[in-house]
């Protein structure tokens, strides 16, 4: 007489198999859902393949006739870490303290001692940064960088009417600014989106400026950025200071420079240096260091 499956035989020849399916699907579950975590967690992180050595100096000079036991010099640095930019590594000639404030923008702070009278010595600073090629996923400040600021009329009505014909289309709001502003070269103080808009004139600030403002008043989170553009030898000039956008679109943010009609492209080029938000704003953009007003200093 056959075995009872209920006492083995048969019966127990099947529950290894069902047991071994029932683990078959549970392993593809796991692998499954850590795959998932993987391309998650991983989706949020910037990659940069661009790795750059950039170099910038300061003459520096006592303006008195007075032997200067002790001065102040603070300059900016390329921002810590943005969606296209990371610093790794500052080095300069003379020891200094690094200074981050909430908005990722960086300071190096040098006491310079013993300037005898009309003296002069150079600041040699290095840094290795990596860049991205193209837009990257980072951070998330959609609330902060919809807002007005000074400068940034996103309430202004002419702002809000001229976002709405150019249907919130950031290529289009960069191509109108692009066409119908006049750079007039350098301008000594901010006059600000509204400005631009109106006058339609302006310097590279003001190109930044109103394409923040416009993106805004479009529900687009954008924010102005300044800081240089880079040479191939990666050596940054005063005459490079620049102020571009960069703005959010879907899970990452990308590059617009309306001055030059850019929108998406140019990664690798740009060096940020300050990021402008609501907590982090200079009086002046052009201002990218500070020091004791018994020295001259002169970018090199």
């Amino acid at each position: 007489m056959p075995p009872s499956p209920a006492c083995g035989g048969r019966g127990s020849r099947r529950n290894p198999t069902l047991k071994n399916l029932a683990l078959s699907v549970i392993a593809a579950s796991l692998v499954l859902a850590i795959t998932w975590l993987y391309l998650g967690l991983s989706k949020g992180k910037p990659e940069y393949t661009i790795a750059k050595t950039i170099r910038y100096s300061f003459l520096v000079t006592n303006n008195t006739a007075e032997y200067i036991e002790s001065a102040s010099l603070k300059v900016f640095a390329p921002v810590k870490q943005n969606a296209y930019q990371l610093t790794e590594q500052i080095a300069a000639n003379q020891t200094f303290q690094t200074q981050t404030d909430q908005s990722g923008n960086q300071s190096l702070l040098f006491q310079l001692k013993g300037l005898a009278p009309h003296a002069s010595q150079i600041i040699s600073i290095t840094a290795e940064v990596k860049l991205a090629t193209g837009a990257q996923p980072f951070g998330d400040e959609s609330e902060i960088l919809l807002l007005s600021e000074p400068n940034i009329e996103v309430d202004a009505p002419e702002i809000g009417d001229l976002a709405a014909k150019l249907n919130g289309e950031i290529p289009q709001i960069a191509a109108w600014l692009y066409k119908n502003v006049t750079n007039i070269g350098y301008i000594a103080e901010d006059r600000g989106a509204h400005y631009a808009i109106a006058a339609r004139q302006g310097d590279c600030t003001e190109f930044a400026s109103a394409f923040v403002a416009l993106a805004r008043a479009s529900n687009v989170p954008s924010r102005m950025i300044g800081g240089f553009t880079m040479e191939q030898s990666g050596r940054l000039q005063a005459e490079n200071y620049h102020n571009w956008a960069e703005y959010e679109s879907g899970d990452t943010w990308g590059i617009a420079d309306p001055q030059n009609n850019i929108v998406d492209s140019g990664y690798g080029s740009y060096i940020a240096f300050y990021n402008f938000d609501k907590h982090s704003r200079l009086e002046n953009s052009q201002r990218f260091l500070s020091y004791d007003q018994r020295l001259s200093v002169q970018m090199m």
